[in-house]
């Protein structure tokens, strides 16, 4: 089923991702310069690393699956580059290096995250192993996840929360729009084109989403900036509205092994025990830095 070894495969995928992204770098003006500065911060990779790992399950070849991992990945950076701004979360670290506003100008980030946002568009358009249909398929999917009904309705309300109540459940929801719904693209994307139903995978997609926020969250209290390479413990010195601080650490990690074990359990029923999949996702579950 699978062509990646259990031994290396992250090693293989990260190390994949970073060679796409090297191709795309280039330095020949401020902005084209600032996004290669965004991209080359030493980062986990996990969006495109999940999309190579389920199209590995239905073996589709990675070079079939490129355009969609460099895609997330731009996108993935976009947001960071964004988020951090002065009137968002004003953030200082990222991935362990000046974030972009800091590094160069607010104007310099702001325009550098909307160039990345349609390169990353323009990416997959011209990717010539895609048909048309489905180029056009990919795309309305990626916009529906990352648009104003999705990734940036979550944003606005991160900031909304700043000055009113949140409960559980608009927490968790909030979660899921502003981090969830690219993770479940890069989930759902490879599907399409493996040709493959989404009727098993939209619970998987959804709970592996919501628990890397909750996650995000608990290492944000718990961690240092040294290991996470941003500012840590900033939720609670903005206000901001996340699960630990609602209700405590402890509660908060039993509802991600809730996630985590819907999860194992619907792996299991699609037999996919020993893929290299099921033990990434473990991996995300447990990771603590």
């Amino acid at each position: 089923m699978t062509n990646l070894s259990l031994d290396n495969f992250e090693v293989e995928l990260q190390k994949r991702i970073n060679n796409q992204l090297n191709s795309y770098l280039n330095s020949n003006n401020q902005i084209q310069e600032a996004i290669k500065f965004a991209l080359s911060a030493p980062g986990k990779r996990v969006r495109p690393t999940l999309i190579y790992l389920v199209g590995d399950l239905y073996n589709v070849a990675l070079e079939d699956l490129d355009s969609l991992a460099l895609a997330a990945e731009i996108i993935h950076t976009y947001s960071l580059v964004h988020d951090d701004l002065p009137c968002m979360d004003d953030d200082d670290l990222r991935r362990g290096q000046p974030t972009l506003h800091k590094k160069y100008s607010e104007a310099t980030a702001v325009l550098a995250g909307d160039a990345m946002q349609s390169l990353a568009i323009q990416i997959i358009l011209d990717d010539h192993k895609l048909s048309d249909e489905l180029k056009v398929s990919i795309v309305k999917l990626l916009m529906e996840k990352i648009g104003y009904e999705g990734m940036i309705l979550g944003q606005a309300l991160d900031i909304s929360f700043e000055q009113e109540s949140a409960n559980k459940d608009e927490i968790i929801q909030m979660n899921y729009l502003k981090t969830g719904l690219l993770i479940e693209f890069c989930i759902l994307a490879p599907l399409m084109i493996a040709k493959q139903s989404e009727k098993e995978w939209t619970g998987i997609a959804r709970n592996i989403g919501i628990a890397f926020q909750l996650i995000d969250d608990l290492l944000d209290l718990e961690e240092s900036e040294e290991s996470l390479g941003k500012a840590t413990n900033k939720d609670h010195s903005k206000n901001k509205k996340n699960l630990p601080l609602l209700v405590g650490p402890s509660e908060t990690m039993n509802e991600i092994k809730k996630f985590q074990h819907e999860t194992l359990e619907s792996l299991s029923k699609l037999s996919l025990n020993n893929h290299p999949f099921k033990f990434y996702v473990e991996n995300l579950f447990n990771r603590r830095n």
